[in-house]
C-alpha cells in the first residue's frame, strides 16, 4: 500500500559513517581478519590501536624522507614529497607484517619476536636521524659555515707546503731576482743559491756523491772482506769498484769547478761580468715568467675545484658532523638531542612493543577455531578429489582390469555376479567376503575413503592350455 501512494519513493542504501571507515582501516593495519573479529566485538579496540600505531610509523617515515630528501640532497619538494609517500608506504606494509606475524597467543612468542625487535631498532635508527636534524637545522646550518671554512683553511696550507707550493715560491724568488738584475743593468749580483745553472750543477754534484760513496764502499768490502764479500784482496772485483770510485770522484771535482766558475761569473764586478749577467737575466727571466704562470694556473684550477666542492657540499654526513660538533660542545644540547632520538626511535618501535604486550584474547580462541575449520574443509576437498577414480584405458600387453575379468564371460559361462553392497548393510567384497565393521577412531575418514577405493590392479591372461579352456593363472607377483 505504501510503495502504491508513493511510487516515487527509493530506500536509499546506508551508508557507512566515516568513523566507520577509519576502524576498518586500522583493523585491517593491524594483520587482524575481520570475518574473525567480527564475532568477538570486544577486541576491536585492541586491534584498533595496533592499527594506529602502524599508521603512525608509517606517515612518520614519509615526513622523515621528505626532510632528508629535500634538505640533505635539496631535491625538489614535489619530488620529495612523492617519494617519501612512496617510502612511507613501504615502512607500512613492512610494519603490518611485523605485527601480522607474531601470535599473541605463541608458546615462544619473545624468541621468535628478537630479529622483529632488532629490524625494528634498525628502521628507528634510519628514520629517527632526518627528524633530529630537521629540528636541529638552523644550529647546524651555522656550524657548516665555520666547517667549510676551516676545510678551505687547510687546503691553503697544504697548498703552500706541498710540492705546487714550494715550487711556486721558488719560481717568484727566481724572478724577483732576475728583474733586479735587469733592472740594474747588471749591477746587482744575482743569488748563487737561486742561479738555476748552479741549482742544476749542485744537483748533479750530489747524485755522483753518492755514487761514489757506493763504489767506495764496495771497493773497501772486497779488499777486506766482510758480509757481502766472502772473499778478500786486491782481485778483479776490488779494481772495477776502484776505477767506478775514480771516476765518480773526477766528476765532482768538475761539477765543482763549473759551480765556483759560475759563481765568479755572478759576483764579479767587472764591466765583461755585468754584461754577462745582464744577457742572462734577460734570457731567463721570460722563462722563469712562463713557469711561474704555469704553476699559479695549476694553483688555481686547484683552489676552484675545491671551492666550488666546498661550497656545494650540504650532504646528510656533512649535516651530521655539524650535529656531533654542536652537540659536544653543549651539555643540554646534547640530552636535547638524546631525548629526541629516543622519542622518535620509540614511536618507530611502537607497533613491535604493544604486539609484544599483548595479552591472548577471545581473538585468538576464535582464530584457531577458523584455522581448524579451514583445515578440515580444505583436507576433505582434497581427500574427495584425490579419490575420485578417472576412467582407466585398458592395460597394455594383453592385460586387463581385475574387475573386468570378474564381470567377463568366458568359455565355461558367466562368472557369478558381485552383489552391490547396501548403504545400511555391510560392505562385501568381489568373492563374497563380508568387510570387517572398525570403530570409528583417528583417521576414521581415511579408512572409509581406503575401503572405497577400487581395486586397479591388473592381470595378464595367460595362453590357453588345452586342457584348461578360458582358465584365468595368477602371477607370482599378484597377491
Amino acid at each position: 500500500m505504501r510503495h502504491a501512494m508513493f511510487p516515487c519513493v527509493r530506500h536509499r542504501p546506508q551508508l557507512q559513517s566515516p568513523g566507520r571507515n577509519m576502524r576498518d582501516f586500522l583493523i585491517a593495519l593491524s594483520g587482524a581478519r575481520s570475518e574473525v573479529l567480527e564475532r568477538c566485538p570486544t577486541e576491536k579496540p585492541k586491534f584498533e590501536g595496533i592499527g594506529g600505531a602502524v599508521l603512525t610509523t608509517g606517515v612518520l617515515a614519509m615526513v622523515s624522507m621528505t626532510f632528508a630528501l629535500s634538505s640533505a640532497l635539496g631535491l625538489n619538494v614535489v619530488v620529495a614529497v612523492l617519494a617519501g609517500l612512496v617510502w612511507g608506504l613501504m615502512i607500512l606494509s613492512l610494519d603490518r607484517w611485523l605485527v601480522s606475524t607474531m601470535r599473541a597467543d605463541a608458546p615462544r612468542r619473545w624468541p621468535l619476536a628478537v630479529p622483529r625487535i632488532l629490524m625494528a631498532l634498525l628502521l628507528g635508527f634510519v628514520i629517527s636521524t632526518p627528524l633530529v636534524l630537521q629540528i636541529f637545522k638552523s644550529e647546524i646550518d651555522a656550524q657548516i659555515v665555520e666547517i667549510k671554512q676551516r676545510r678551505a683553511d687547510v687546503f691553503v696550507a697544504q697548498q703552500q707546503q706541498g710540492v705546487t707550493g714550494k715550487t711556486i715560491g721558488q719560481l717568484r724568488q727566481e724572478v724577483a731576482n732576475l728583474e733586479k738584475v735587469v733592472s740594474s743593468g747588471g749591477d746587482v749580483p744575482v743569488a748563487t743559491d737561486q742561479d738555476p745553472q748552479i741549482v742544476a750543477l749542485t744537483a748533479d754534484r750530489d747524485s755522483e756523491r753518492k755514487l761514489a760513496d757506493k763504489h767506495y764502499t764496495e771497493w773497501q768490502c772486497q779488499l777486506y772482506g766482510g758480509p757481502s764479500c766472502p772473499k778478500k784482496g786486491d782481485g778483479p772485483l776490488a779494481r772495477d769498484s776502484k776505477r767506478a770510485y775514480d771516476k765518480n770522484k773526477r766528476r765532482i771535482d768538475l761539477l765543482n769547478g763549473q759551480i765556483e766558475k759560475r759563481r765568479r761569473e755572478l759576483t764579479d764586478n767587472g764591466q765583461e761580468a755585468k754584461q754577462v749577467r745582464l744577457a742572462s737575466a734577460k734570457e731567463a727571466l721570460p722563462k722563469a715568467r712562463a713557469q711561474l704562470d704555469v704553476a699559479l694556473k695549476r694553483q688555481g684550477n686547484l683552489q676552484e675545484s675545491f671551492d666550488a666542492e666546498n661550497l656545494t657540499t650540504n650532504g646528510l654526513l656533512i649535516r651530521i658532523q655539524a650535529l656531533n660538533e654542536i652537540t659536544g660542545k653543549d651539555m643540554s644540547l646534547s640530552m636535547t638531542r638524546l631525548l629526541l632520538f629516543l622519542l622518535f626511535l620509540l614511536i618507530e618501535c611502537l607497533p613491535v612493543a604493544v604486539k609484544l604486550m599483548q595479552r591472548p584474547g577471545n581473538y585468538e580462541k576464535v582464530l584457531a577455531l577458523a584455522e581448524q575449520h579451514e583445515f578440515r574443509t580444505a583436507r576433505g576437498s582434497f581427500t574427495a578429489g584425490a579419490m575420485t577414480r578417472p576412467p582407466t584405458a585398458a592395460p597394455a600387453n594383453g592385460g586387463t582390469d581385475i574387475w573386468g575379468i570378474w564381470s567377463r564371460t568366458g568359455d565355461t559361462g558367466p562368472l557369478p555376479e558381485v552383489p552391490t553392497p547396501r548403504p545400511d548393510g555391510p560392505s562385501r567384497g568381489p568373492t563374497g567376503t563380508r568387510a570387517e565393521h572398525v570403530a570409528d577412531g583417528y583417521g576414521s575418514v581415511e579408512d572409509e575413503e581406503l575401503r572405497r577405493m577400487p581395486d586397479t590392479r591388473t592381470l595378464r591372461l595367460s595362453r590357453p592350455a588345452p586342457e584348461r579352456s578360458g582358465g584365468v593363472e595368477l602371477l607370482p607377483d599378484d597377491d
